[in-house]
């Protein structure tokens, strides 16, 4: 056993004295070595020390597509913002219109100048315009003038009122055509018309019934 161990350990010692030997007596090999070791060693510095910059660089390339990614979405969303802005921007009118149709809030000064201006324009006499309560600051109440109307759509708030007019048959019916083509939406709920004759001629009095419909603040 000792001797197979002393032949091994006489062999390699021989063998790595030759190449000593070589290694001293010829140049070329001698630079053969040196430029082997030489890779070796830049071998293993390039794992071990360029490892950890090639995983960074992989993650930072990693993170810059994500960003491109969400640069992306944003600039779609601000495009589309931009565009939103513009339709609102054209339709601005008739949002307008929209809003005066249907007001967020109750608006009975709004609504009286405008059968005002319609009795002035068809030549009927306004003998009366009541305008049911609404509260204008705070919850709306619920008042209903009969419990027999259908609710509004939406189950929207209601302005009720009633108008009287006095006039001709024609005058009062242009009148009531035209009520119901105001800016300002409302439901006729009901007509009452009384004929008389006068000196002048027969006269219509008419009394309109009817609701406003507003949707109310938010909560």
């Amino acid at each position: 056993m000792a001797t197979g161990w002393r032949g091994s350990y006489y062999r390699y010692k021989e063998l790595f004295l030759n190449i000593s030997v070589l290694y001293k007596k010829r140049a070329d090999l001698r630079a053969f070595l040196e430029i082997v070791l030489s890779i070796v060693a830049v071998i293993v510095f390039v794992m071990f020390a360029l490892k950890p910059t090639a995983l960074t660089i992989i993650s930072l390339v990693q993170q810059i597509k994500e960003e491109r990614k969400t640069l992306s979405t944003l600039t779609q969303k601000a495009n589309d913002l931009q565009k939103a802005g513009t339709l609102l921007a054209q339709n601005q009118r008739y949002i307008d219109n929209i809003n005066t149709a249907v007001s967020s809030a109750p608006a009975p000064d709004m609504f009286m100048k405008q059968i005002e201006g319609l009795s002035a324009r068809h030549s009927v006499d306004l003998m009366g315009l009541v305008v049911s309560d609404v509260v204008l600051i705070g919850s709306p109440k619920t008042i209903r003038i009969s419990g027999e109307l259908e609710p509004l759509p939406e189950s929207a708030n209601e302005m009720g009122y009633s108008i009287s007019v006095k006039g001709s048959f024609s005058n009062i019916d242009n009148f009531m055509k035209e009520l119901e083509k105001l800016r300002v939406i409302s439901t006729i709920d009901s007509v009452t018309v009384n004929s008389s004759v006068t000196e002048s001629g027969r006269v219509i009095v008419a009394v309109i019934s009817g609701r406003v419909p507003y949707l109310g603040s938010s909560k």
